[in-house]
């Protein structure tokens, strides 16, 4: 539902918002990547230093001297990082050694390397900062939407069990993250019910003790409980449209998104025929998708068996791949041969 944003997108967001706001999300952002950043660093797999493509002296090899300190994920096809070894980069992380203030710009594949761990690691850790920037995404795509869900907060009758952190984006007037709003739907729907039992017991106690001499107390509670009941189950329809809404809104969205790619796709492809000519070979054909943005050897033969005249077989195996999916994989090695890629 929540469109995510390019590192550029986010800071000009940012930039719309107030002080208190933005000094409120881009701490919470430090102090979750922090916590990753501890995390990944304190993992007992850790146990070694190994130099990449950078000397470093023997006081520099102690593995707790160094941490991880920032991360910037550069967008889909967009390789604006730089790597130590002058590798172009989507993602780059900076490592700092604490004492000597040294610090190395990796991709993935040789941070693992550096810190003596395997990639998956490595990947484990892009997917949850990508978590955090994708809640400081829903959080400005609220902000900019007038959507801050404060209404589920006051609908909890005791508000001592709600979180500090969930008082804390009400205080400095920035929204509730979609699982906040859960939480304190939970939180209402246990007090509702122990609400009801609570008024169930009094009127069950009162019904037996006191039967015809109270009636007219006991049809007020009764009325009081329907009452209750009523709100119950008006917020529970309520919260219900609410998500069959978000549903629907997050299908068009995923269609929009679905034919944008549609879009590019096909413009990728039509500057490629344009860029490679008439006559072109699998090879040039293949290069001119890589200039266009297509860097993924799979996509680079779906697009051909797909757009262009080549042999449009499929393998059977378990990847289901084109046939000429290897051809690519020769082109584009003779391309990086050549130096032009």
């Amino acid at each position: 539902m929540y469109e995510r944003l390019s590192v550029n997108e986010r800071e000009q967001m940012l930039s719309l918002i107030s002080t208190e706001q933005q000094d409120f999300l881009v701490n919470e952002l430090k102090r979750g990547r922090r916590t990753i950043f501890e995390n990944a660093m304190r993992d007992e797999k850790i146990s070694a230093i190994k130099s990449v493509d950078i000397s470093l002296e023997d006081h520099e090899l102690t593995v707790t001297d160094w941490m991880i300190t920032d991360f910037i994920d550069f967008g889909f096809g967009n390789l604006a990082g730089q790597c130590a070894c002058k590798r172009r980069l989507r993602y780059q992380f900076t490592v700092e050694h604490q004492k000597t203030g040294k610090m190395i710009q990796y991709g993935k594949d040789h941070l693992s390397t550096f810190l003596n761990i395997d990639v998956r690691d490595i990947n484990g850790v892009i997917d949850e900062l990508n978590n955090i920037d994708h809640e400081l995404d829903e959080l400005l795509w609220k902000i900019k939407h007038d959507d801050f869900g404060y209404e589920n907060y006051e609908k909890v009758p005791d508000k001592t069990v709600v979180s500090k952190i969930i008082v804390k984006h009400i205080d400095i007037n920035v929204p509730l993250l979609d699982r906040q709003i859960y939480r304190l739907i939970k939180a209402f729907d246990k007090q509702m019910e122990a609400i009801l039992e609570e008024k169930k017991k009094i009127y069950l106690d009162l019904e037996l003790e006191k039967r015809q001499q109270d009636r007219e107390l006991l049809e007020n509670y009764k009325r009081e409980m329907k009452q209750i009941e009523d709100l119950w189950l008006a917020e529970r329809n309520a919260h219900r449209e609410s998500e069959l809404k978000r549903q629907q809104l997050e299908k068009e969205l995923n269609e929009m998104q679905l034919q944008e790619k549609k879009e590019q796709n096909a413009a990728k492809v039509k500057a490629s025929e344009e860029m490679a000519g008439n006559g072109a070979s699998l090879g040039e054909i293949a290069y001119a998708l890589v200039l266009n943005g297509v860097h993924s050897a799979v996509e680079i033969s779906w697009s051909l068996v797909n757009n262009f005249n080549v042999d449009k077989r499929i393998s059977v195996g378990i990847y289901g791949r084109p046939y000429i999916y290897l051809d690519v994989l020769l082109a584009l090695k003779k391309q990086v041969e050549k130096g032009v890629y």
